[in-house]
C-alpha cells in the first residue's frame, strides 16, 4: 500500500476535527499538571532572574554565565534545571500516553469500557516515561553536537513511542524499528516533524514578546498550543504507521 503525505494529512485533519474536544481536553489537564509540578517546584528566585534577564546568543554566553556564579548558585541553577526536565518529561509521558489510548480506544472496533482505558492508560505510563527518557537523551545528545544533528534524531526516534504502544517489545527493539522506518520514510516523517519544531519555535517567539498579556496567561496559552500541537503530530505518526503495518 502506497503511503502519501496528503492522505495522511486528511485522515490526521478528519480524526483532529472529530475529537477536538477530547484532544482540547487533554492539552488543558496536561497544561495544568505542569503548572501544579512548577507550583511545587520553588526555584531560587535570584536564579531565575539571572536566566530570564540575559540572553543567550550561543552555548559560550551560558557556560560564561556558568563559571561566574558561585557554588550555591550553580547547585540550585542545577537542581532547578532536573525538576524542570522531570517536569516536562512527565508532561510529555502524560500527553503521549492520553493520546495514543484516545486513538487506540476509538479505533478499537470492540467497544472498551472507560474503566479498562483509564487502567490501560496508567499501566503505560512508567513505560513510555522511561523510553521518552532514553529518545530526549539521544535527541538533545544530538543538539549537544549541532542542532542538525539534533533535529535528524528527532525525526528518526519520533515513531518509538507509537512502534512501543503496539508491539511492547521492549525500548531498545522500538528504537531500532524508529529509526529504521523514519530513514525509509524521511520524505514522509521529516515534514510533519520539522513543521511541528518550527511551529513551536515561532509561537514560542511571538507568545514570549507579546507584552499586552499577563505572564501567566501567556505560559496557559503557550503550554496549551504546545500540547495541540504534539497531539496533531502524534495522530498524524500514528496513522502513517497503521497504514505501514497494511502495507
Amino acid at each position: 500500500m502506497l503511503i502519501t503525505a496528503s492522505e495522511l494529512c486528511r485522515d490526521t485533519h478528519y480524526f483532529f476535527s472529530k475529537h477536538i474536544g477530547s484532544i482540547l481536553f487533554i492539552s488543558i489537564f496536561v497544561t495544568f499538571v505542569s503548572i501544579l509540578i512548577n507550583m511545587f517546584i520553588k526555584p531560587n528566585m535570584h536564579i531565575i532572574s539571572i536566566m530570564e534577564n540575559n540572553k543567550f546568543i550561543d552555548a559560550n554566553s551560558l557556560l560564561e554565565l556558568i563559571n561566574n556564579m558561585n557554588l550555591e548558585e550553580k547547585y540550585e541553577l542545577l537542581k532547578y534545571s532536573i525538576f524542570k526536565i522531570v517536569e516536562l518529561l512527565i508532561s510529555k509521558t502524560l500527553l503521549l500516553g492520553s493520546i495514543i489510548t484516545l486513538i487506540l480506544t476509538v479505533s478499537d472496533s470492540k467497544k472498551v469500557s472507560i474503566i479498562y482505558s483509564i487502567y490501560s492508560f496508567f499501566a503505560s505510563l512508567p513505560s513510555f516515561f522511561i523510553l521518552n527518557c532514553m529518545t530526549t537523551f539521544l535527541a538533545q545528545l544530538g543538539f549537544i553536537i549541532l542542532i542538525i544533528p539534533g533535529i535528524l534524531l528527532t525525526i528518526l526516534l519520533s515513531l518509538s513511542p507509537i512502534i512501543f504502544s503496539f508491539q511492547k517489545n521492549g525500548f531498545l527493539d522500538s528504537i531500532r524499528l524508529s529509526i529504521q522506518i523514519s530513514w525509509k520514510y524521511i520524505k514522509i516523517i521529516a515534514p510533519s516533524v520539522l513543521l511541528w519544531i518550527f511551529s513551536k519555535f515561532t509561537l514560542t517567539t511571538i507568545l514570549s514578546h507579546f507584552c499586552l498579556i499577563n505572564k501567566n496567561i501567556t505560559f496557559l496559552i503557550l503550554n496549551i498550543s504546545m500540547n495541540i500541537l504534539f497531539s496533531i503530530l502524534i495522530i498524524y505518526l500514528f496513522r502513517f504507521y497503521i497504514i505501514f503495518l497494511r502495507s
